[in-house]
């Protein structure tokens, strides 16, 4: 499985990206960096984008996703999110005054609509293409769900934005081989009363989290708050659990 890190940060500037991951090319998890770190072409092997939830570091650049291919020979983008999750994108963004839904429009060039959207229950396995996402809800304060995604042998966690959690720790402790664990450190320990009230990790508390967690795999902190990124990755590096990392925007090979 190889995965390709667009933005793994929670703020962004001409350093720094928004949440985006891109695995094997074609499937992504959350859209904050896609249209602005990928070419046209690029971003027309993207086959659909698991959304965890509708905050706009999360979803940045997924209109203009779908707006791309209005142009391009492609099979329509997939969407796919939990159920609360699609009708708060519903509602805020494809509604026709953030942006236009354009499932409701169909390309000149291929005759079909760009986009369509696939909604997930909680907690059941969903087959697309030669992957299946399982939907897991965590705690953010907001209608969230992180995804455990199995390709090929392979399976990956990725928690979205989320305070402490349970049950995607349950669910990823059973799954079938686990080669890595995305989740989040958003703001430094002296911030922890921050982060528990926004929904976030600080490193100790990432460090709680990775507690709850069998599976030897490594387990990487994203979505990093820019003003504390130095303080994060120290704090993260102090936890002495050889599974901790700290997520950087490259390409991993799992």
């Amino acid at each position: 499985m190889r995965l390709k890190v667009l933005g793994a940060y929670g703020a962004s500037d001409a350093e720094h990206n928004l949440t985006g991951y891109l695995i094997d090319d074609w499937l992504a998890v959350d859209a904050g960096t896609l249209t602005s770190k990928l070419s046209l072409a690029q971003q027309a092997r993207i086959q659909a984008v698991f959304i965890t939830h509708s905050h706009a570091d999360h979803i940045r650049d997924l209109p203009h996703l779908i707006h791309n291919r209005f142009s391009q020979n492609t099979p329509p983008l997939t969407v796919i999110a939990a159920k609360d999750v699609m009708e708060l994108l519903y509602e805020h963004v494809f509604n026709g005054d953030v942006w236009p839904d354009f499932a409701n429009y169909t390309s000149p060039v291929t005759g079909k609509p760009v986009v369509v959207y696939k909604t997930l229950a909680q907690g059941k396995r969903t087959v697309f293409g030669d992957a299946s996402l399982t939907a897991i809800a965590v705690d953010h304060g907001i209608p969230a769900s992180g995804v455990i995604i199995e390709l090929n042998g392979q399976s990956i966690t990725f928690t979205g934005d989320t305070g402490p959690t349970e049950e995607i720790w349950k669910r990823t402790n059973k799954a079938n081989n686990i080669v890595a664990v995305i989740t989040e450190a958003s703001f430094p320990n002296d911030q922890g009363q921050l982060a528990t009230d926004s929904g976030h990790l600080s490193p100790e508390m990432f460090g709680a989290e990775l507690k709850k967690i069998t599976v030897d795999a490594p387990m990487y902190a994203s979505h990093r708050k820019i003003p504390f990124e130095r303080d994060i990755e120290s704090q993260i590096k102090n936890l002495r659990d050889r599974r901790a990392r700290v997520l950087l925007e490259k390409n991993y090979t799992l």
